[in-house]
């Protein structure tokens, strides 16, 4: 199945079963004209329209912006008409930007919940974005004079047991004020119960961990870390590569961290065949020290997410782990700037050609990914530049969805195997 990056929009009108109740015979000829009106938003921003089910939508966008300017427009529509006494249709819209499958007519994916998800916490008149929507839309900040975007801070939502954070987007001139969010918690004290909680259900929803290592005390250390924390799971070992693509395949994993030497079978051979397979969602974490850095570039480029070096403290092996599996790149810069000096001075001689895509990056977005190859922290790159950290992560969000990459770590390697920066290039 083709797997893309899209902004879905899902609306729903609050209080429908009130609305029959009150307008009888008219409910038909107020829904009709409430879908008129917001499929006339759809259409105006480019949206693709995926479902519609009594009083509420589902709609896909090529981009944040234009899921954004349909939200608006459509609630700016909605309060504008003259509805019926006791008829005033109020929806709750909400937007999230993730991968998803196509699977023919249909889009499937974690990103399609969540946005359905943010959408049923909102209430009507409401507009919520999630935070990779809300960064994705960063750098256009300027243009943002017709509404604003507010932080209602880290949110349960329905199905999920990790907290997100929720935006509301507030158009000026309307309501600006709502009710708290229809969550399983919000706030400090309501997610540290909810952290109770997740840990007496036995870790259901934990990241799912496999450790591949040769090395039992390895293997037992790493468990014993792991294990303390609430979500966490540890759902099995492999102590060779050929045993580890077995384990997979009956375990499937959230996140594989995989040692790079092993016997029979390396670590980054094993990479390769877990990560061939078409859609493979498994993210592995390549588990190296200083003295075999030569194998860390071959790693990044069967696949792997970032890597740890073994000594690394257990909090930073944990949020390493829990980084990798909401979807970003381990890929810590203290350590890229050695492993870049050490071994990305050798990549193929024939991987030399500009990929094309490399065309649709503007100015800034090209220097940013030259600064992100060069192994620079998003502080750093902030710093270089002269912008903010959140404009900096805007930027990179902006190349790896052009470049079509998974995260950080297939950025750097691109940029190297293409020569668009050399190792040691200042």
């Amino acid at each position: 199945m083709e797997t893309s990056t899209v902004t879905f929009l899902f609306s729903d009108v609050e209080g429908s079963t009130a609305l029959i109740r009150k307008l009888r015979d008219g409910y038909r000829d107020v829904m009709a004209k409430h879908e008129e009106l917001m499929r006339a938003a759809w259409a105006e921003a480019s949206g693709r329209e995926l479902d519609a089910d009594g009083d509420s939508f589902f709609v896909a966008f090529p981009r944040p912006r234009q899921a954004v300017d349909a939200a608006v427009a459509a609630q700016r529509a909605l309060a504008a008409h003259d509805w019926p006494e006791g008829g005033e249709v109020r929806a709750r819209i909400g937007i999230h930007t993730g991968e998803a499958s196509l699977a023919g007519d249909e889009y499937v994916g974690l990103a399609v919940h969540r946005a359905a998800r943010i959408c049923d916490a909102g209430h009507g008149g409401q507009i919520l974005v999630s935070e990779t929507t809300r960064s994705l839309l960063e750098d256009e900040e300027q243009e943002f004079e017709e509404f604003k975007l507010h932080d209602l801070g880290p949110q349960v939502l329905k199905d999920f047991d990790r907290p997100v954070r929720i935006y509301q987007l507030t158009i000026a001139g309307h309501q600006a004020e709502f009710p708290a969010l229809r969550t399983a918690g919000h706030g400090a004290t309501e997610l540290a119960e909810r952290q109770e909680e997740l840990a007496a259900t036995e870790k259901d929803g934990a990241v799912r961990v496999m450790i591949v290592d040769d090395q039992a005390l390895v293997r037992a250390g790493f468990r014993m870390i792991l294990e303390a924390e609430a979500d966490m799971e540890v759902v099995g070992e492999a102590a060779d590569g050929g045993e580890a693509v077995t384990e997979w395949q009956r375990l499937q994993p959230d996140v594989v961290l995989m040692d790079v030497r092993m016997p029979e079978m390396d670590g980054i051979e094993a990479t390769r065949r877990l990560l061939a397979g078409e859609g493979a969602e498994t993210k592995v974490v390549m588990l190296t020290t200083f003295d075999m850095d030569e194998y860390v570039y071959d790693a990044l480029r069967a696949g792997a997410s970032g890597f740890l070096l073994k000594d690394v403290p257990p909090e930073q092996l944990v949020e390493g782990i829990r980084a990798v599996a909401s979807g970003d790149a381990l890929l810590a810069p203290s350590v890229t700037r050695r492993v870049i000096e050490e071994f990305v001075r050798r990549p193929p001689a024939s991987a030399r050609t500009l990929p094309a895509k490399l065309e649709d990056l503007t100015a800034r977005e090209l220097e940013v990914l030259k600064l992100l190859a060069r192994g620079l922290s998003n502080a750093e790159i902030a710093k270089e530049l002269f912008v903010s950290e959140t404009t900096v992560k805007t930027h990179v969000a902006h190349v790896l969805m052009k470049l079509d990459l998974r995260d950080r770590v297939q950025a750097v390697v691109l940029a190297y195997e293409s020569g668009l920066i050399q190792p040691g290039e200042e």
